[in-house]
């Protein structure tokens, strides 16, 4: 679950961590009313899930007070990469002298945390670590022994040894760590960490996303915005059980396995087929089961077809088949079904397909080329 700036920066000042003087606004009238308070030049940045806000038209500054109004409401009226902003963040212009990079992740890969910092900030640790990746530290930390401060002490030559900056960063690290720690966090983001020419350091933006599973530990740090921030058919799944995925395309793809509807969504791409939602199953499929991820993914408008990939181990193919047998005549006639079965009770599954008209294969390409000419035909 992603967090809204305004509310990693609520966040950020709680644990003594410097952030601009500002305020969340719903309209553009409370945007101005902000602003005059503020008084001088103002930022304006839309409140969306996304990336990419100050190219399409999300981040503005304004200078005279009295176009504050007017930029307010054209950011609220600007989706970004589909997504419509919850507010706006008025904030005071701050004059900068350096733009840092400061994060504390959790590394799939390595199944460690660690801290991402860099003297390159103000633009994506990606294109840091390709263009300039000596400029980028990283620091694993051992979960049992948590954050010490030999951790923090490798950053110091990044920062050209200087004790006085390095005495507020190290704050600031402390800090970050606390938050992801206590937050059940996945990421803790701060680009830019900004230093002022004061000398002070002030979190410019800020990035949280909180582990999923976590979340009934941490309801106080998600409210209505973030839940509606998530694609619609994405939480009927999460309500119904099962995890799904939304995706650009018509052609649901339902698995029992992560592996095999990446492997499917590879092929179709293959085909030229976008992918409308992926809804994995899980082990231990009932028919019961089945037939309600069905009528999860119809109500996907996108989707066009449905593809099932199954390889029957605990979840048997012949119950998977009774669910889809189960569920055909709730499914709209202009979506398209196909089967692939191939594992325990492969045989009888088939047969249960048979006999309500539909065709199984066991071959996972051959599925594949069958929804493309079904689709195409359609």
């Amino acid at each position: 679950m992603k967090l809204y700036e305004y509310q990693v920066k609520e966040i950020f000042f709680k644990y003594g961590i410097g952030i601009q003087e500002g305020k969340f606004a719903k309209t553009p009238q409370e945007a101005k009313q902000i602003a005059e308070n503020i008084g001088g030049s103002v930022v304006l940045k839309s409140q969306v899930l996304v990336g990419g806000r100050g190219k399409a038209g999300g981040v503005k500054i304004v200078d005279d007070l009295s176009d504050v109004e007017k930029a307010a409401d054209e950011i609220l009226k600007t989706e970004i990469k589909g997504y419509k902003p919850v507010g706006i963040l008025v904030e005071k212009k701050m004059e900068i002298k350096k733009e840092l990079y400061l994060s504390i992740v959790f590394d799939r890969k390595m199944k460690k945390t660690v801290i991402i910092f860099s003297p390159s900030g103000g633009m994506d640790i990606e294109e840091i670590s390709k263009s300039s990746p000596e400029k980028i530290t990283k620091v694993y930390i051992n979960e049992l022994l948590g954050l010490q401060s030999f951790h923090i002490n490798r950053l110091l030559p990044l920062v050209n040894n200087d004790k006085e900056m390095f005495s507020k960063l190290k704050k600031i690290v402390k800090a970050l760590y606390s938050i992801y720690k206590k937050s059940d966090s996945m990421i803790v983001e701060i680009n830019p960490l900004a230093l002022t020419e004061n000398g002070d350091l002030v979190a410019l933006d800020g990035k949280m996303e909180i582990d999923n599973n976590a979340e009934y530990r941490q309801k106080s740090l998600i409210d209505t915005d973030n839940k509606n921030a998530e694609d619609p058919i994405e939480i009927i799944g999460k309500e119904a059980g099962f995890v799904v995925i939304k995706l650009k395309g018509n052609i649901s793809i339902i698995s029992n396995g992560a592996g095999l509807a990446l492997s499917t969504l590879d092929l179709l791409d293959k085909y030229n087929m976008g992918v409308a939602n992926i809804l994995d199953l899980s082990g231990g499929a009932t028919p019961e089961k089945v037939m309600r991820a069905i009528k999860v993914v119809i109500q996907d408008k996108d989707v066009k077809g449905i593809l099932f990939n199954i390889f029957g181990g605990i979840t048997r193919c012949d119950e998977i088949a009774r669910g889809i047998a189960g569920a055909l005549k709730s499914i709209p006639e202009d979506i398209s079904v196909v089967c692939r079965l191939q594992g325990t009770n492969r045989d009888e599954g088939i047969n249960i397909l048979k006999g309500v008209n539909l065709d199984a294969d066991t071959d996972l390409e051959e599925t594949v080329k069958n929804i493309v000419s079904t689709m195409n035909r359609g």
